[in-house]
């Protein structure tokens, strides 16, 4: 805060012992090579904002904050090598970019852990913006008045200014001016095991203050001044990553040789080897487990959407023509940059109107997004900046999509790392039309099956639906925004197809047969035909299946099995109904909470599931999953601490138990509307009984206050804890639930959205039956029934295993429903029960496959 003769004051943001900086036990800090301040010997464990600003840079390891006001900027630094603690230890209370409050509290720490495995728990607070500090209480006194001013620094700034913007902000807004002289670029990997935290960030920051010549860092596209300390902690830099180092100035080429032989000495640390020749090339080795077919002539791949076709091979390239550095002058690269963002804009428009006009208003919005990335400054301003500079648009254009491609790509939530693939989508339209590529002009004949190494959403909508009929990939997911799109347009789509394919020749007959994950090449005229009945009586059946869509699923003995639908809004609810649902077996309440900005409102949460309840009626039981989101579903207004395993953190039922309101006004939600149909609670991600008891007595004492009669509760089997220990858990709840998607990669150990291993990640497995033999054994003795939600119930193939299992209930994709209503009725319950056995005693996923087609 400043006095009125621009004095600005640092209030106490750490209760302890004041010492002098210059006797910390660490250089960079003792000889004030970071700027002036203090040291802080703790007697508490939360650091608190020493004056209202803005917080502008949060180290990776959380042990690090810095905070601005005007031209004065204060780092906060826990501990003296803290950030190998890699944020064990650390809790962050705020954000990159937040307004904080005096005394409001930044972080809160573990002194125990510090003390124990760093140099020392002494803290700095240090002035980085270069003013000196009058330091206001005696060292060697202990402080603990958190209003107590710590000490003063001069500021230019009018006392009534609002806190300035950073001037060492990273990326796009901390580019200097260009300055005159001599210019001279070069490059160093950064050999330091923990990047450039604090110490060698400011070593180097010294060497580049003593040159004459103005120097900017630049790495994987974020730039900052090379004399800025905070500016260089703000690249969040790792081991390996390349610095590119550029000087304007009469020391431009002595200061950019000093800094890269600065950083490859480590900057007063250990280094670690890093090599700075060119990546050797990776040389392609086959996988001893290498998923093939074993059949001459067939390749294999992963279903990302379902469906046959008949077609020749085109084989298409994404090689670009090289894009060189240099420009043809700023205004002619500005002038080429602008244009080709503003036609891509264009033509996402047109895609848009398209898909709005065609009623696909939910792919419309993939393509509103991609707008907004162009719109985005983040984006397009640091290439702005470098085309200033003479380097061409193409160039810094693919520099810095690039660069935010692989941010995002490294995340650890999937919602933005699969962002990532829309930034390239993007910058990959931009970047054709500024190298004059004719893109999407190319005639195809009809009936062409496309095989390229992956396909971006922009691609996949532009294709002519009427030329081509099948898809395939050697890269990418089933979960990816192109499947999807894949999938609406009925397209059949194969990812992770064998590389094998592309040695094949353009024109080749296939045989696409997604749904089985196979392609035959060079098929016989009676394999083609044999193939094409297969696709009409395909279609007839499916005719077929839904005009009895209506009928009950009764096997050839008599049992009936309850099919039911995975839903996600009111919507999906009809269709289900049309459909010949029997009930709603997992509805997603999260489609409540995703893509805003706040929290549903109890309200609007009670009215959302009373219409479903609805429309499903009194005869079909609602299974109403509880809030599922968490590390790797995230929601834009509940803040959570950034997790190195989101499928392993808060996640699930987690949430409720940390965030108990939430969790209360959904299950009030749900209370208030349970008269208008059947409704059922079921919570996700439970894996100890301490967890289901704990939200049980909140759901029971909101019935209470509600005067509601008791409604049934169940839990998600998802994790194997749960499976283990079903026996004490069905004592406690009215049914099962088993999500296989989550269990089988929970069992197996696979991420089931890993590129390389999601063929793998295969709820056929034995393991995965055997946790659900057991489950299903453990809720009969209770007397409960079991259901299964995920996707091995929408898999024909299975359902003689799982109802042979004693599965209750299949809940399926809503498409899906005709389809294994009619399995079920083809099948007899004492044929499914040795099926079943005969696969908990198979060996792998394999030996369950060749068992369900020598039944087939």
């Amino acid at each position: 805060m400043r006095d009125q003769t621009n004095t600005f004051s640092i209030l106490l943001p750490l209760k302890g012992i004041v010492q002098p900086i210059t006797e910390l036990p660490d250089p960079v800090f003792a000889e004030k090579m970071m700027g002036d301040g203090v040291a802080i010997d703790p007697l508490d464990t939360v650091l608190y904002a020493p004056f209202a600003g803005k917080i502008t840079q949060i180290h990776p390891s959380h042990h690090a904050v810095t905070l601005q006001n005007g031209d004065v900027e204060v780092l906060m630094h826990i501990g003296l090598d803290t950030v190998a603690l890699k944020g064990r230890g650390f809790e962050i209370k705020t954000e990159e970019g937040d307004m904080v409050e005096a005394g409001q509290p930044l972080l809160s720490f573990d002194p125990d852990i510090i003390a124990r495995e760093c140099v020392s728990v002494q803290s700095a607070i240090v002035i980085t913006s270069g003013q000196e500090a009058n330091v206001a209480v005696p060292f060697g006194s202990a402080q603990d008045d958190l209003a107590q001013t710590l000490f003063t620094v001069p500021s230019g700034n009018d006392p009534s200014e609002a806190p300035a913007p950073s001037t060492t902000q990273p990326a796009s807004t901390d580019a200097p001016a260009t300055p005159s002289g001599p210019r001279t670029s070069g490059s160093v990997q950064i050999p330091n095991a923990t990047g450039l935290h604090a110490r060698p960030a400011a070593r180097l920051a010294v060497v580049a203050r003593q040159a004459d010549a103005e120097v900017t860092l630049t790495v994987n596209g974020n730039s900052c001044r090379g004399s800025s300390v905070t500016g260089i902690m703000s690249l969040k830099t790792k081991l390996g990553d390349t610095i590119e180092i550029e000087a304007v100035g009469p020391d431009a080429e002595k200061v950019v040789k000093e800094i890269e032989e600065a950083v490859r000495s480590g900057l007063g640390e250990e280094i670690s080897e890093v090599s700075e020749a060119p990546k050797a090339e990776v040389v392609k080795e086959t996988p001893l487990l290498q998923v093939t077919s074993g059949e001459e002539g067939v390749f294999v791949g992963f279903t990302a959407s379902p469906g046959r076709a008949i077609g020749k091979l085109v084989k298409h390239s994404k090689v670009l023509p090289e894009v060189t550095r240099n420009g043809m002058g700023p205004a002619e690269e500005r002038a080429a940059f602008k244009a080709s963002v503003k036609s891509s804009v264009a033509d996402l428009h047109s895609v848009i109107e398209r898909l709005n006009a065609q009623g696909q208003e939910e792919l419309a919005e993939v393509f509103n997004a991609h707008v907004q990335l162009l719109e985005d400054p983040e984006l397009s301003e640091k290439p702005l900046e470098d085309i200033a500079k003479g380097e061409s648009a193409a160039w810094t254009w693919k520099r810095a999509y690039e660069a935010q491609a692989e941010t995002l790509a490294k995340m650890d939530d999937p919602l933005l790392a699969g962002r990532a693939a829309d930034v390239r989508d993007v910058g990959l339209r931009v970047l054709k039309k500024l190298l004059g590529v004719d893109d999407g002009t190319e005639i195809l004949e009809e009936g062409t099956i496309l095989l390229q190494e992956d396909v971006t959403p922009s691609e996949i909508v532009s294709l002519d639906l009427t030329r081509i009929v099948g898809l395939c990939t050697t890269h990418g997911g089933s979960a990816s925004h192109a499947a999807i799109i894949a999938r609406s347009n009925n397209l059949p789509y194969l990812v992770n197809v064998e590389e094998a394919m592309m040695d094949l020749d353009d024109g080749t007959v296939l045989l696409l047969d997604a749904k089985r994950g196979r392609v035959k090449v060079s098929p016989t005229d009676e394999e083609q035909a044999a193939f094409k009945e297969k696709i009409d009586n395909a279609a007839k059946q499916a005719e077929e299946y839904r005009r009895d869509a209506d009928k009950p699923a009764i096997t050839t003995d008599g049992v009936q099995i309850e099919i039911a639908a995975n839903i996600g809004n009111l919507e999906d609810a009809q269709k289900a109904v049309e459909l010949g649902a029997e009930a709603v077996g997992l509805l997603r309440s999260e489609f409540l909470y995703l893509e805003r900005l706040n929290e549903p409102s109890e309200e609007e949460q009670a009215e959302k599931v009373g219409s479903i309840l609805e429309v499903m009626g009194k005869d079909r039981p609602v299974i109403i999953r509880t809030l599922d989101v968490g590390g790797d579903k995230p929601l834009p207004y509940l803040p959570m601490p950034t997790e190195e395993n989101p499928f392993l953190g808060v996640r699930g039922i987690r949430i409720g138990i940390e965030r108990p309101s939430i969790l209360r006004r959904q299950v009030r939600a749900i209370l208030s509307q349970a008269d208008k149909g059947h409704a059922r609670i079921m919570y996700p991600m439970i894996s100890a009984l301490d967890e289901l008891r704990a939200v049980n007595a909140l759901v029971r004492e909101e019935q209470a206050n509600l005067g509601v009669d008791n409604v049934e509760v169940g839990i998600m089997i998802e994790v194997p804890s749960a499976a283990l220990m079903a026996d004490k858990l069905a004592e406690e709840v009215d049914f099962f639930s088993i999500g296989t998607n989550d269990l089988t990669q929970y069992v197996l150990a696979i991420d089931r959205g890993h590129p390389g291993l999601a063929s793998r990640a295969d709820a056929l497995h034995p393991a995965v039956l055997r946790m659900i033999d057991m489950t299903v054994k453990a809720a009969d003795k209770a007397g409960k029934w079991v259901g299964v939600c995920g996707g091995l119930a929408s898999q024909t193939e299975a359902v003689p295993v799982l109802i042979g299992l004693g599965v209750k209930e299949l809940s399926v994709s809503v498409p899906s429903l005709p389809e294994v209503k009619h399995k079920v009725r083809s099948v007899s319950m004492e044929e499914s029960k040795k099926i079943a056995q005969a696969a908990l005693d198979c060996a792998d996923t394999s030996d369950v496959k060749a068992l369900l087609k020598s039944y087939q």
